[in-house]
């Protein structure tokens, strides 16, 4: 399947160095309604295709129990997805599916009476965004992701952790950071990761538990909720008939 969300017209794109140099030219672009939307040159910066495959965000499989987001969840894009496995994706707030939370006040995410996993309520965020089978992982399936090889690499220049599956699949987590408080208060951005679980901490309820990768570690471990923090959805494989 290609990555697209829309389809440039074959007789603009053949032509794309003549247009160039037409500041009159236009970029005409067909939608999957089949309607039309023209676009001067002149008003086109650039191009970018969010990472949404035609029928649903693509699968990865590593040849583990579930399979695996290539991007993370990025709720200010309308497909709610991050345009690269590169980008940082939003920081958000264990249990908030709005992804405007602010408050450092555990019983706000989401109250003062957490479920212990997020898993089928109204509070798990990639369920919650992008429907389909998509949910937030589980503490045994990032412990499962930790069985695999892995390497401090980057991706076009931004670092993180490359998983690669026995099947010669892999998955790239970028060292996001984390939000503590307002939307500016990002820290340790490029230095470390910070992926929630959907599962709160056993013993201590406002922690929930987290894959904490960077330089120096990569494993599981616990932030409070109120921490902003990244999102890798997987889905459940469809099992043989």
């Amino acid at each position: 399947m290609k990555k697209l969300l829309f389809i440039l017209l074959a007789a603009i794109v053949m032509p794309v160095c003549a247009l160039a140099q037409d500041s009159n030219g236009s970029i005409v672009i067909t939608r999957v309604d089949g309607g039309k939307t023209s676009i001067p040159r002149s008003n086109v910066e650039k191009i970018t295709f969010d990472y949404i495959e035609v029928g649903g965000l693509e699968e990865i499989d590593l040849g583990l129990s579930v399979n695996w987001s290539p991007v993370n969840i990025d709720l200010s894009k309308e497909s709610k997805v991050a345009s690269s496995p590169e980008a940082y994706g939003s920081l958000i707030g264990w249990a908030d599916t709005s992804g405007v939370k602010t408050s450092k006040e555990p019983n706000d995410y989401p109250s003062a009476d957490r479920p212990k996993s997020l898993i089928g309520t109204p509070y798990d965020i990639a369920a919650y965004h992008l429907g389909d089978g998509w949910r937030m992982p589980t503490i045994a399936e990032f412990n499962e992701l930790l069985t695999l090889e892995w390497e401090r690499t980057t991706m076009n220049d931004v670092p993180g952790i490359l998983f690669k599956g026995k099947n010669g699949n892999t998955l790239f987590l970028p060292y996001c950071g984390y939000r503590w408080g307002e939307e500016d208060k990002k820290f340790q951005v490029g230095k470390y990761g910070y992926y929630w679980s959907a599962e709160l901490n056993p013993t201590v309820n406002t922690f929930a538990s987290e894959l904490n990768i960077g330089p120096d570690i990569c494993r599981v471990a616990n932030m409070n909720v109120v921490y902003g923090c990244s999102l890798r959805p997987v889905k459940d494989k469809v099992k043989d008939e």
